[in-house]
């Protein structure tokens, strides 16, 4: 079974390959998979597997090597010898942006390209008319905008993630929280994709 992993800060998505198509199997909290050092369906499954792992924690990255060995293959910068990396430093790149570049650039086949992802942080992967990735963006997420106005202020709560499109105003303080942060998200990814296109000088540039 060829396993595809993806470790970010938050969540640990487990998928398999088949017929070059990757199905996600699970998910689970990226804390909770270091703390127990194993992937639980790795543990479970009674079949052969190698994976491929994305991994931009260092600490489940260590305690994942330690278990599993070769079976697990940790994707760096040298696995992707199609992008030219060559403007980057990539002993600071994360190899989730690199991944989801050379991503992007196999769904399209042309350039330039961009993809942005929406996870714990907002991370973006821009790749020039030359094939090379000039790098992009990095900024907070839902979750890190809720938790910043809850830590650095005296009342305001942390509150939960939802899937409702806010109002834009919020006639309590929860409420005009939430519009805040979402839509501030709404409009910073909206901004972020309209500069990254004046940027490549590129205003019909695929985004994904």
């Amino acid at each position: 079974m060829n396993v595809l992993i993806n470790i970010g800060n938050t969540h640990t998505q487990v998928g398999m390959e088949e017929s070059g198509t990757p199905h996600l199997l699970a998910t689970y909290s990226t804390p909770e998979i270091i703390n127990g050092e194993c992937i639980p369906l790795l543990e479970e499954t009674k079949v052969e597997w190698h994976a491929l792992a994305s991994s931009v924690v260092p600490k489940a990255t260590h305690a994942l090597q330690k278990r599993y060995g070769k079976q697990m293959l940790f994707l760096t910068a040298d696995d992707f010898p199609t992008l030219d990396l060559s403007l980057m430093d990539t002993s600071t790149l994360g190899i989730d942006r690199i991944c989801n570049a050379a991503a992007a650039l196999a769904a399209v086949g042309h350039v330039p390209v961009a993809v942005f992802d929406f996870g714990t942080c907002i991370a973006s992967a821009v790749i020039d008319s030359r094939n090379r990735l000039l790098g992009g963006v990095i900024a907070p997420g839902r979750r890190l905008l809720r938790f910043a106005l809850h830590e650095h202020t005296a009342q305001l709560p942390n509150i939960p993630l939802q899937a409702e499109r806010p109002e834009a105003i919020g006639n309590n303080t929860l409420k005009a929280m939430v519009a805040g942060t979402d839509l501030g998200i709404l409009g910073t990814a909206r901004f972020l994709v309209e500069e990254t296109r004046k940027a490549l000088n590129a205003p019909h540039c695929t985004v994904f």
